[in-house]
């Protein structure tokens, strides 16, 4: 078997939206060449207290097993129909310190998020999507609503407001390697750009977008029509002046209105996410 090329880590909180992100992982894991680990923490303020300390204390061993049973179960799964190796880690303690340790221990090459619905506002909310991106250097994926990604020559690929150039050529490359249809770019222009042609030499083609205040409902229409199965951004190339060219300022909106998978590239410089 040969050594997988990235390390892809789930952070989950055992919800719908992260049993879809983990799906999501695996399919990107089987297109690049990546290896899974899925960690869950336990919130001390989901577990029953009592007046007793030994009544609170059984309360959080049933706890702790309950949720490592869910997460293997829930791994066991969707392992069993991928036939990936899947690990699992649950730990009972602060969100953001028990992640960052973990990040730091397993030093993954992309993080998987999924994608909360705006009426609820789970651990894995704004909050928290906007540490991972600002604390986190590596890749961050956030998932679709749906499982969309599927490691097949048949996986549309799209890019948002960058180029074949601007995104690293290792990851680019093993990205496209079993797909042979056309990269889609959705490109916001601004009014001194030149429109240029659809489809060009590097067998990608091109849709431009007026820069207004529709601008995003637009190219949230345009992935849906092409299907694409993951959408990829590089927030730190800098664009032209305007609203919308400034994708790092803009990423949360960009995340709430596509659906697709999100592969925000090598993310090493602060995200806002207000």
């Amino acid at each position: 078997m040969s050594t997988p090329k990235y390390k892809l880590l789930v952070l989950t909180d055992l919800s719908k939206a992260c049993n879809i992100a983990l799906e999501n992982a695996v399919n990107l894991s089987k297109t690049i060449g990546g290896s899974i680990d899925v960690f869950h923490v336990m919130k001390s303020s989901d577990i029953a207290e009592y007046e007793n300390q030994f009544s609170t204390m059984r309360s959080i061993d049933e706890e702790r097993v309950n949720k490592k049973s869910q997460l293997k179960e829930i791994a066991k799964e969707i392992a069993e129909k991928s036939n990936i190796t899947i690990r699992t880690h649950c730990i009972l303690g602060n969100l953001k310190d028990e992640a960052t340790e973990y990040i730091e221990a397993v030093n993954p090459d992309i993080i998987v998020l999924g994608k909360r619905t705006k009426k609820l506002a789970n651990f894995l909310g704004d909050g928290f999507t906007k540490f991972i991106l600002n604390s986190f250097e590596g890749s961050v994926l956030i998932s679709g609503k749906e499982k969309a990604l599927q490691p097949s020559e048949g996986m549309s690929l799209g890019m948002l407001n960058t180029t074949v150039d601007e995104l690293p050529a290792v990851i680019t490359n093993d990205l496209r390697k079993n797909n042979k249809s056309p990269m889609k770019r959705f490109h916001i222009r601004n009014e001194k750009e030149q429109m240029v042609q659809e489809a060009n030499a590097e067998n990608v083609i091109t849709y431009e977008f007026e820069n207004d205040s529709n601008t995003m409902n637009n190219i949230a229409k345009y992935v849906a029509k092409n299907n694409i199965g993951l959408l990829c951004i590089n927030p730190h190339e800098k664009k032209s002046s305007g609203p919308l060219f400034n994708i790092q300022s803009n990423i949360k909106e960009v995340i709430q209105k596509i659906n697709a998978p999100i592969l925000i590239i090598n993310n090493k410089s602060s995200i806002q996410l207000q």
